[in-house]
């Protein structure tokens, strides 16, 4: 009787074993099946790469923005500086997975700290056309996983481009608009040639000027300004506001008054925001409000 029952009992023993095994591998399997995988934490440095998180339908993953970077009244973000001059222990404190920034973006020893921390660090393009924004809506869809709503935004952009050329006027008849970047104190810097102040013009049908003697932003003589004979000028909003209006500005620049801009005050504001890390979404929504100002 004993010989019969340890085969019996050894079999028992095994079997309880296999299944204490298999409930154990069950249970373990349903508790990685139940986490959920770690999503990604994006610091958005840069109002142009901001808009188009939120034009691709990718803001959920968002987790602060620098202070160029305009959001919806109903979301409230936490703010990490200018993007030039980013904290890399401001930023880390927010656990980032990555960070999207345009190559104006740093400092870089900023950079540097964040990767050694883990953190990607990703720099989309700011030129001034609108081939680099179509290809910084592809950067940028490429990060966040978003190619099919790429697709619709390059043809609304493309849609936007033609709308602005079919209410341009001949060369001939293309008004001069001269936009001046306006520091108190400081000289007076114009955009000339590869800014966005100049794709905005030239988009709205406008004629540059300082295009046509000179690249990126440069300090330039009242005298230099009173010979291009702009009909209108262009100043940031916040810069007007700041000098104080048409008046102010006429006083600090007397020579202005010599211009067709100057004796009839034709000072057009343009959004700060439009002017940052490249030509974007919000530097065509202005340019197609020049272009309504200007030839109405």
């Amino acid at each position: 009787m004993k010989n019969l029952v340890l085969p019996v009992r050894k079999k028992l023993t095994a079997a309880v074993a296999t299944f204490t095994t298999a409930i154990t591998l069950i249970t373990s399997s349903n508790l990685f099946a139940d986490e959920a995988p770690t999503s990604e934490r994006i610091v958005s440095a840069g109002s142009a790469v901001t808009e188009l998180l939120f034009a691709l339908d990718a803001k959920e993953n968002l987790v602060a923005v620098d202070v160029t970077s305009e959001l919806p009244q109903e979301m409230v973000l936490p703010k990490v500086g200018y993007h030039r001059q980013l904290s890399a222990e401001g930023l880390l404190a927010l656990a980032p997975t990555k960070v999207i920034g345009s190559d104006e973006m740093g400092p870089s020893t900023t950079l540097e700290q964040l990767q050694s921390a883990g953190v990607d660090i990703e720099i989309v393009n700011t030129k001034a056309d609108v081939d680099g924004l179509l290809q910084r809506i592809d950067q940028i869809a490429n990060l966040v996983d978003r190619q099919p709503q790429a697709v619709k935004l390059k043809q609304k952009v493309s849609q936007q481009i033609l709308a602005l050329e079919h209410n341009q006027p001949e060369k001939a008849d293309k008004k001069k608009v001269l936009f001046l970047l306006i520091h108190e104190g400081r000289a007076a810097n114009v955009a000339g040639l590869d800014t966005t102040p100049d794709a905005i013009i030239k988009l709205a049908g406008g004629n540059n000027p300082a295009a046509e003697k000179l690249t990126s932003y440069k300090p330039l003589s009242t005298e230099a300004m009173v010979e291009m004979q702009p009909d209108v000028i262009l100043v940031s909003g916040r810069s007007y506001q700041t000098m104080g209006g048409a008046d102010a500005i006429l006083k600090a620049m007397p020579l202005l008054a010599a211009t067709p801009a100057g004796m009839n005050k034709t000072f057009v504001t343009i959004d700060g925001h439009a002017l940052v890390g490249g030509l974007g979404l919000k530097s065509l929504a202005e340019a197609k409000r020049l272009n309504s100002l200007l030839y109405p």
